[in-house]
């Protein structure tokens, strides 16, 4: 066993269930040193929350995926960089590194490898309350809201997402359906057999939702796929 190797499994064993999340693979079609922010969202229905490990002072960087030896090569640090305490979501592992995205307070995210090693796992509610779900969420000009139905154990779930184009060149989509959540997993659309049907896996993650759709859910560019806060 190289040095390399040793590492590797070193790494896995210190942090079981961040690596955990790198049994899904990349999405067909990337290469897998991909993370990037439109995919992230779609690439797992496990991920996990972490917080940067360290003391006062450190930095832990992103690491880039613009090339073929990113993110361990000689030039794939970024200038971006969390610091400790800082929470993130991890979708997956490569090598010595997670796919990770981090929501600050204002602004836009931030998607990119962090050194695993630098990060420590967060406990996270596999079975939230429904109290948890519900509410409105929003990422970016999207919004999702969710509330108790008259159904027992059911949720309404209705939502909007626009594209804008040039000029006045608006695409809208809309998301409605009633679903069961299971665990801190809810789907929409998962009991139609049309084939275009508006069909999105949400995964409530701590204080955030993760949606993943089809790209059926509205007009050419429109999707629901995100991270969302609540209101």
């Amino acid at each position: 066993m190289n040095l390399k190797t040793s590492i590797n499994f070193a790494v896995i064993a210190v942090l079981t269930l961040i690596s955990a999340a790198g049994v899904f693979g990349q999405l067909d079609g990337n290469p897998e040193n991909l993370c990037r922010n439109g995919f992230f969202p779609r690439e797992s229905e496990t991920y996990r929350l972490a917080r940067v490990k360290g003391k006062a002072g450190d930095r832990a960087y992103f690491y880039g995926d613009e090339r073929e030896d990113c993110p361990a090569g000689k030039n794939c640090r970024l200038k971006a960089y969390v610091i400790p305490n800082d929470e993130l979501i991890v979708s997956r592992t490569f090598g010595d590194f997670s796919c990770a995205w981090f929501q600050p307070k204002k602004g836009s995210e931030t998607v990119g490898w962090i050194q695993t090693d630098a990060l420590q796992s967060v406990d996270s509610d596999l079975n939230p309350a429904a109290a948890a779900w519900l509410g409105k969420w929003s990422y970016g000009s999207s919004e999702i809201r969710i509330t108790k139905s008259k159904k027992a154990g059911f949720f309404e779930i209705g939502g909007e997402a626009y594209w804008k184009g040039l000029g006045d060149n608006i695409h809208t989509g809309e998301m409605e359906d009633t679903a069961k959540p299971a665990g801190n997993l809810l789907k929409i659309g998962a009991g139609s057999k049309e084939e275009y049907e508006c069909r999105a896996t949400m995964q409530l993650l701590g204080k955030y939702l993760i949606v993943a759709d089809n790209l059926q859910c509205g007009g050419a560019n429109v999707t629901f796929t995100g991270i969302y806060l609540k209101n």
